[in-house]
Formats: structure tokens, C-alpha cells, sequence
């Protein structure tokens, strides 16, 4: 199976903070409400699924998406060893290439119930960056990160043609006190089988993400979450 459809994300929240190892620690900026970051965005989603047999099946997913901001700071922002005072103009950024791959297995498969766990991987790039012209003065951080995830999936049909299916998937880190972290993603969805290769459907994802990683000189906290709808087109082969 392949689906692509369209993604969009609203209520976008995302609280980050840059602290420099020799600099007392600074206070989480509210991306929204201190730099007038976007809370929403539209972009393309692609998912897939190949199954081997009735019990094991590999899934895939990607997508990326973008929130912009720009204002004129009402309270003075520290970032990392950068001060924005009150009055700099500041446009900033972050930026998410997410790429999903797991492996499933069906616990139980039969008169249009299905219900199995999965295990993969949950490759998030990520992208944060704020730049102040008036000032000279811009700072960016990335990181990439193939996260473990682990979860559930189920799927029922009501009729031949119309079904509903949730996919949930989770990780906890922590990886010698560089890094540390957790996700949630859950995804509900409702499909109607047009015909017997081509559905169309509609799905809820609500995502949720903390995580701190630490260098030598600087420690990146951050944590987003956010409700998605998606509307698609599915083919089966």
C-alpha cells in the first residue's frame, strides 16, 4: 500500500532553550509567544506498507515541515551565549525532516480484525535557528536523531469498504547523559475502499516530543507536540 495525501498541522506548540556551559542556565523560549512563530502548517505526507505474509509486514513514513517567525522581542531572549535585547527585530525557524521505518507484526489477523505490535526506528531532523539583522548577530542548531520506537496498531473493518485503524508509537532515551528524551505519536484514521486498488480516508495524529542533548559547550532542550489532520488517497497492490 502507498498513501499520499496532504498533512496539516495545527496547534503547533514548541518551548526551546540554548544554555552555554559556561553561562548561568537560561529560561525556555516560547516559540509562538516570544518570537510569533507560526502554530500551523500544510505540507505533503507519504506512507507505505509492505506486507510479507498475514503476520509480518514492514511500514514506512515521511514528511517535513517548516514553522517561520518574526518580531519585535518585547522581553530580552538569551540564546546560548547570544542576547537579543528587548526591541531586536528577530526572525527565526524550526525545521523537521522525520523519516519512519518499523517492523510489524500481527498478533492476531482474521474476519476484519487486526491487532499486532511494531518496533523501528524514528529519524527526526531537526533544525532551530534565530537571526537578528539589526544586531549582526545569528545562531543555528541541528541535530539528527534515529530514535528506537516501539508500539501498537489495529485495524477493524466495519463493512467491505469502510474500516478504521490507530497506529501508537513511543520511546524513552536516555544514552550515557548526552541525551535524553521521549515521543509519543498516535494516529487515527478512517478509510472507504473505492474500489478494489484505490481508498481515500481521513486521520488524526497528535505528536508529542521532549528532548535535551548536550556538547561540550551547549545543551539543546526542546519539546514540541501538536495535532495533525491528514486527507489521502491510498493504492494497494
Amino acid at each position: 500500500m502507498i498513501r499520499l495525501g496532504g498533512y496539516n498541522v495545527h496547534d503547533a506548540d514548541h518551548l526551546i532553550r540554548l544554555d552555554s556551559a559556561n553561562a548561568p542556565v537560561g529560561a525556555y523560549i516560547d516559540f509562538v509567544e516570544t518570537l510569533g512563530g507560526e502554530a500551523s502548517a500544510s505540507v505533503g505526507r507519504l506512507d507505505g506498507l509492505y506486507r510479507f505474509d498475514e503476520h509480518h509486514a514492514v511500514g514506512f513514513s515521511w514528511y517535513a515541515l517548516k514553522f517561520s517567525g518574526h518580531r519585535s522581542l518585547s522581553t530580552q531572549v538569551d540564546w546560548g551565549n547570544q542576547t537579543y535585547p528587548i526591541g531586536t527585530t528577530v526572525d527565526s525557524e524550526i525545521k523537521f525532516d522525520v523519516y519512519k521505518v518499523n517492523y510489524q507484526y500481527s498478533l492476531f489477523n482474521r474476519e476484519g480484525v487486526e491487532l499486532g505490535a511494531l518496533v523501528g526506528l524514528h529519524v527526526m531532523g531537526t533544525s532551530i535557528g534565530l537571526n537578528a539583522a539589526g544586531i549582526n548577530q545569528a545562531r543555528s542548531e541541528s541535530m539528527t536523531a534515529p530514535l528506537p520506537v516501539w508500539g501498537l496498531y489495529a485495524s477493524y473493518d466495519f463493512t467491505p469498504r469502510l474500516s478504521a485503524y490507530f497506529n501508537y508509537q513511543f520511546f524513552f532515551v536516555s544514552y550515557e547523559g548526552r541525551v535524553e528524551g521521549a515521543l509519543q505519536d498516535f494516529l487515527l484514521g478512517l478509510e472507504y475502499r473505492v474500489s478494489e486498488h484505490f481508498a481515500v480516508g481521513t486521520a488524526f495524529n497528535r505528536f508529542g516530543m521532549k528532548l535535551e542533548a548536550k556538547e561540550d559547550a551547549f545543551t539543546l532542550n526542546y519539546s514540541s507536540d501538536w495535532n495533525g489532520l491528514m486527507l489521502y488517497g491510498s493504492l494497494y497492490f
